[in-house]
């Protein structure tokens, strides 16, 4: 029987069309980085002498022919998907991410592959460098795409989150122009409560962002352990998004993702908003620009569900949602069935606990009118109007802005590689390496991912905000954690 599942296996594992179905394709790689007991083995690495160029590794079988397969089945496809347009008219009804409920396979970072520095211009000589320059330390994040690792620099000690995603699922799920959306957003934002790119890079496989570690966590799982948060927390944490908010769409950019996965805290408690793959550049008008129907239920904005286009208004609508559900423990129109959800969101009377002050319910029915026009924050002072409510009047905004206002909660950890603010589903993972990663340069690997690489090196200095766990901080004082819960 075991000779002829192995013939089966050989079979299914040689036919590149197989491996173009999603369910196969999985079942193949279920737990492939969980090796039989007494398997002794020996990964391969680029300064593996002893590798022929004929051998080939299970992941290059499986990456090779399911290359292979779609180029045949899709011709122009993957050329279209090169193509910078709009990604609201290439996307429609794709895009919401939670809705998928395919997760990919476990998908590791090699520990030693060579990797290019220097320039991010694909023109100039490609200088290469080694993974094995970072220590890989704990897997503190993981979704649909890929997953997050802790890692440390070795020559500087820098403690930085890798976050590796696999190319060929993203083009597989149409989500190379949300990618390189957030590569491009991260690449150029400024801002101490927005996380931070200090290195992007690319293997013929994967993709690797270098983001700055936040010990404290998400906002999601701290959340989670007490229930819900005193207003005054609350109230903290919502005036911080509100400025990270107002400086992206005086950027012209919509978030169009907030939701507690999203915000991370720093180790002083201070909030970093991450993870900008939905976010839609050159939209200012607060109820038109954009049409795609993307987010995630619990914080989408009725006109996005409507279809019939939106704007910066629906980071307000969602910011009213994550503020309802930190004072309470809920969103304001949950339901498990995301039908009904969808219809509550359209169509229910907001509700509040008795116990809720009225100033509060004030400002979150404001910013939860279906109406974007008649939204707090929809007019042209955008968040000017948020910061005059009276909800926060006790806000020093300057000092805020600063950094200079103490956090309500501050992280209790022992030290730069703490990550007892990390789910342990994630950190208890073991950080298996896989051998596929071959080389990499900074400059342009494939057509679908072109212009990708990026060096940040003049911001090291720029809003450290005192922080020396933090590490080298690039174009804003942010911190990347958990980011990677596409599809949680």
């Amino acid at each position: 029987m075991r000779d002829q599942i192995n013939q089966w296996l050989q079979t299914v594992v040689q036919n590149p069309n197989m491996l173009r179905t999603p369910s196969m394709y999985q079942f193949l790689c279920a737990e492939a980085n969980a090796p039989p007991p007494n398997l002794e083995i020996q990964w391969r690495t680029s300064d593996d002498d002893t590798a022929g160029d004929d051998e080939m590794d299970m992941d290059d079988i499986f990456d090779q022919g399911r290359a292979q397969s779609t180029e045949q089945a899709s011709g122009g496809v993957l050329g279209a998907l090169s193509d910078p347009a709009d990604d609201d008219a290439m996307q429609d009804d794709m895009d919401i991410k939670a809705f998928s409920n395919m997760e990919a396979e476990e998908y590791d970072v090699i520990r030693d592959a060579p990797l290019a520095a220097g320039s991010s211009s694909s023109t100039g000589p490609r200088k290469k460098i080694s993974l094995s320059q970072y220590e890989i330390i704990k897997v503190i994040g993981k979704g649909s795409f890929g997953k997050v690792f802790l890692v440390r620099e070795k020559s500087s000690g820098t403690i930085l989150a890798m976050k590796v995603l696999k190319k060929d699922y993203i083009i597989q799920k149409n989500q190379v122009e949300h990618t390189k959306t957030e590569r491009n957003v991260l690449g150029h934002v400024n801002h101490p409560y927005i996380v931070g790119m200090v290195k992007a890079f690319q293997t013929k496989d994967k993709l690797f962002f270098l983001l700055d570690y936040c010990a404290g966590g998400e906002l999601f799982f701290q959340l989670g352990k007490v229930g819900r948060f005193e207003e005054s927390r609350a109230k903290f944490y919502a005036a911080q998004i509100t400025l990270a908010i107002e400086y992206i769409h005086g950027l012209d950019i919509i978030y169009r993702d907030l939701k507690p996965e999203n915000v991370l805290l720093d180790e002083k408690g201070n909030v970093r908003l991450t993870d900008f793959g939905l976010s839609k550049e050159g939209v200012h008008d607060p109820s038109k620009g954009a049409n795609s129907f993307c987010g995630t239920p619990e914080y989408i904005a009725p006109e996005v569900l409507n279809r019939k286009g939106h704007g910066r208004a629906v980071d307000w609508w969602s910011l009213g949602a994550l503020l309802y559900e930190m004072i309470t423990g809920l969103p304001p129109f949950y339901s498990r069935n995301r039908e009904v959800m969808f219809e509550k969101i359209m169509k229910a009377e907001l509700t509040f606990p008795h116990s809720m002050p009225e100033v509060t319910r004030d400002l979150l029915a404001r910013l939860l009118v279906r109406d974007p026009a008649k939204r707090l924050g929809s007019g042209e002072k955008d968040a000017t109007e948020l910061k005059e409510h009276p909800f926060f009047n006790d806000v020093n905004w300057d000092a805020l802005s600063k950094g200079t206002v103490p956090a309500p909660w501050v992280p209790t950890v022992a030290g730069s590689l703490d990550t007892s603010q990390f789910d342990q589903e994630f950190t208890n993972m073991n950080p298996i390496v896989s051998p596929d990663v071959r080389e990499a340069y900074f400059g342009s690997v494939d057509r679908q991912f072109e212009g990708f690489s990026f060096v940040d090196d003049s911001g090291s200095s720029h809003l450290m905000m005192g922080s020396s766990m933090t590490g080298s901080m690039s174009g804003a004082s942010a911190t990347m954690a958990a980011s990677l819960k596409f599809g949680r």
